[in-house]
């Protein structure tokens, strides 16, 4: 037993040993090269904080949302009607077996408001909103105001979260409420969260809360809107609120006429997803940006593990001599990756939680709720695991060649360092000047270095243009993006209750109209075989006049039997184009044949188009209540709505301001856009100059002889700082272009590739042809300063020191 303890500890100590043999060579090499070790841990770090913060939010906003809910209680299910039906929509509810209970309370709808703050001297934004007595006692949806005035203003009113987080509202400034003619103005005394109305992006409509004594009086006032009835809902399972708003819908439908009464139906679950959509969207471009990282982090591996080789090769046959394996001899080379990666890792988690301040900013803005960021140990170890997998296996194959050095090879400096290939630039039969020619003669000696440092630069490039375009689209001309949700681009909306034809002829026949289409939707049920799948279905006449054409494959409806659908709604179905589907109304069934797949972003992607001749087959008194209105250039949107309300009055029709408030829906958005977009352009830059400076450097150190020998026989440093141009500046200019040029035509494939869960087939991103020409301009000139900025160190080198290890 004695011997077997001493056997043991013996081996236990002989591996000790080896370990910090390992250990001691691997350190060395990394004070050895600081300038490679220190571009390897900031790209590392700043894949980290990407990784970190996409997989973080990912991963943990579902639950977020529920527990966020859950701390008031809030609705599973909300219905705002007009009150006419209160008895007959309980009766439905409890008529659903999922039903639990429900709150009733009267408020006041008003769907031609618009809002301004006074204080932040922002226009004007026209959105539907729904005011509520704070005083009202309620179970549900509970309010838990933030940033509480100190007392409750007369005229004070409690606004969503989202306007303080994305807007800039503060308490105490005032907001004036306008509807057609009439004006009033509220003072903020706080903010409140409920899922149900956390964004505009999610549904377009404010939930605003008065005191009680000035909602009474708001009720008496019926120009700012008419009396509601809000009623929300909770059912026995938060999971299947869908399920329970389609039995509400179908079985509604029997007792209120389309385009009658009901104003609005949430559920949760659709709530849920739609909140986070966006967000998600930013994340995907965050976990996208940090595996491009990664992939220039393995070529900074691969190019500094090569050069370390050659660089070290007489070093590495030494080390075999002496009898150390080629396993330990690689070993440390993964060891010394191995280091490098723990601290960039942990310099890029620090980092992460200490801009958290703007993850919370950027994700509370888009999703309109209080985010709190946090250390969350999951997304740490994920985070972790994948960086540590890839460079321990690009390091490793990298690495690999050592295997084939033998002792004698190393020692005569490898026969892959002596260079066979062709002169092309013979400097005796040269017509270019000496120094020029040595310039070219570099650039091509160096492919190795040119590839690594143009790869970079490409890829760089094409996420410049990327960025910018997402930025461009989102900010400065959103047609696309309004395009991309799937609506259209009119300015105004009226619904008409009664006497419709009349009324739409005539506002069409106005002066101030362009162009007017008729163009309703409504929440069917399709079928395909045992499956069923609900749709927002769009119902118009003629679908070639739609300024927006959704249509990404086969065509738009045409006749009364065909229909065309998102490809989420058919996937769901398990359809195809070409086949035959089923949509129920009210227990009436017909089918329709579907001749073309379409896309929308708004509604989760489940959406589907008919005729107005094929609506009248499901409901043969189906009537065309809603018009779109797109007014002549030069228009006041706002005026028109006062116009029309005034002149036909609020109890027969609604009208609204409609493009103003898909434009307020993407503002809540450029805020996110503009934090991340201008996050990815200030790391672009930091990369190139340390992409650059670490292969320039490296050059100069290997060529440090030749450029002293140089020194000695006349040439001047700015001679040689100029061959180093000659050899570096085609190779940024070239990749920037090509970039930039690929990034002109993959913006679209890539961003639908992002969308493709959301149902999206196909992107029309505008990208500015100015945008390619800037990206290729602004990365050639930081390459241009970078090289200059490094090369200045030739000044340096002196023909007597040129034997002299570095260039200081």
């Amino acid at each position: 037993m004695i011997r077997i303890a001493i056997k043991s500890c013996g081996n236990f100590w002989k591996v000790w040993a080896g370990s910090m043999k390992i250990l001691m060579i691997a350190t060395n090499n990394i004070k050895k090269a600081k300038v490679a070790t220190a571009t390897l841990i900031i790209l590392i770090a700043i894949a980290t904080i990407f990784l970190y913060v996409g997989i973080s939010v990912l991963s943990n906003m579902g639950t977020f949302i529920d527990e966020k809910n859950a701390e008031t209680n809030g609705a599973h299910l909300i219905s705002i009607t007009d009150g006419t039906y209160d008895q007959e929509i309980q009766e439905i509810y409890q008529s659903i077996p999922s039903y639990s209970y429900s709150e009733r309370e009267e408020g006041m709808m008003s769907m031609s408001s618009s809002f301004q703050n006074i204080n932040t001297g922002e226009e004007a934004n026209s959105i539907p909103a729904v005011f509520l007595n704070l005083d009202t006692a309620r179970e549900i949806s509970q309010v838990k105001i933030i940033d509480q005035a100190d007392q409750m203003p007369k005229n004070g009113v409690i606004v969503p979260y989202v306007l303080k987080v994305a807007n800039g509202y503060q308490t105490g400034d005032t907001l004036k409420l306008t509807v057609d003619d009439a004006s009033t103005e509220f003072e903020i005394a706080g903010f409140y969260e409920d899922l149900m109305f956390a964004s505009p992006s999610n549904v377009s409509m404010y939930k605003l809360y008065l005191g009680d004594q000035q909602f009474q009086e708001f009720l008496a006032q019926p120009e700012y809107g008419s009396k509601c009835s809000y009623i929300a809902v909770i059912t026995d399972n938060i999971n299947g609120t869908e399920a329970f708003e389609s039995e509400y819908i179908k079985e509604i439908k029997t007792i209120m006429p389309e385009g009658t009464g009901s104003y609005a139906s949430l559920s949760y679950g659709t709530m849920k997803t739609g909140v986070a959509i966006f967000i998600n969207i930013i994340m995907a471009v965050l976990l996208s940006f940090s595996i491009i990282i990664l992939a220039i982090a393995a070529i900074v591996i691969k190019f500094s593990t090569t050069t370390h080789i050659e660089n070290n090769i007489k070093n590495i046959g030494t080390l075999e001599a002496m009898g150390y394996t080629t396993r330990q001899i690689l070993g440390s080379i993964l060891v010394e990756y191995l280091l490098m990666t723990a601290v960039g890792f942990m310099v890029g988690l620090a980092a992460a939680l200490l801009i958290s301040p703007v993850i919370t900013n950027v994700v509370s803005s888009s999703i309109g709720l209080r985010w709190a960021t946090g250390l969350y140990p999951q997304a740490v170890l994920a985070s972790l695991g994948v960086i540590t997998i890839a460079v321990l296996g690009i390091s490793y194959f990298s690495a690999a060649k050592i295997k084939k050095i033998t002792p004698l090879t190393a020692l005569r400096s490898g026969i892959e360092t002596h260079h066979f290939g062709k002169n092309r630039i013979p400097l005796d039969q040269t017509r270019l000047s000496l120094n020029t020619a040595m310039g070219f003669k570099s650039l091509i000696f160096n492919k190795r270095q040119n590839l690594i440092a143009g790869l970079i630069i490409m890829l760089l490039s094409l996420v410049t243009v990327f960025a910018l375009a997402s930025y461009y689209n989102f900010s400065v001309d959103k047609t696309a993006m309004i395009k991309l949700i799937g609506l259209e681009t009119a300015e105004v909306q009226v619904t008409a209750v009664a006497d419709e034809a009349k009324i739409f002829e005539e506002i069409a026949a106005m002066p101030e109209v362009e162009d007017t289409i008729r163009l309703n939707s409504f929440d069917g049920m399709i079928k395909f075989k045992d499956k069923e799948s609900s749709a927002n279905t769009r119902i118009t006449g003629d679908y070639s006049r739609l300024k927006v054409n959704t249509c990404v494959k086969g065509r738009m409806p045409v006749h009364d039997n065909e229909i065309a659908i998102t490809s989420i709604v058919l996937d769901n179905l398990g359809a195809q184009m070409g086949d035959t589907v089923a949509i129920d109304y009210n227990g009436t069934t017909r089918e329709f044949l579907v001749v073309g797949i379409t896309q929308q972003f708004n509604m989760l992607g489940r959406g589907a188009a008919i005729t107005t001749a094929g609506m009248k087959k499901l409901v043969p008194t189906y009537q065309e209540q809603n018009l779109m209105v797109y007014l002549a250039e030069g228009q006041d949107t706002e005026k028109f709505v006062t116009k029309i309300n005034n002149q036909y009055g609020d109890e027969n029709l609604q009208c609204a301001s409609y493009f103003a408030s898909i434009e307020m829906m993407l503002d809540s958005f450029e805020a996110s856009i503009k934090i991340v977009v201008t996050g990815c352009l200030g790391i672009i830059a930091v990369i190139i100059v340390f992409v650059l400076f670490l292969v320039i450097r490296v050059r100069i150190l290997r060529e440090r002889t030749r450029l002293g020998v140089s020194k000695a026989l006349g040439f001047t440093a700015n001679q040689l700082i100029g061959q180093i141009l000659i050899s570096e500046m085609p190779v940024i200019i070239g990749a920037a272009v090509v970039g930039a040029i690929v990034g002109y035509f993959a913006t679209n494939p890539m961003l639908a590739l992002m969308l493709a869960a959301n149902g999206i087939l196909n992107c029309d991103f505008y990208v500015e042809p100015s945008l390619v020409i800037l990206t290729a301009i602004g990365i050639s000139l930081l390459g241009l300063a970078t090289v200059l900025i490094v090369a200045g160190k030739i000044r340096k080198i002196s023909p007597c020191k040129m034997f002299e290890e570095g260039v200081d």
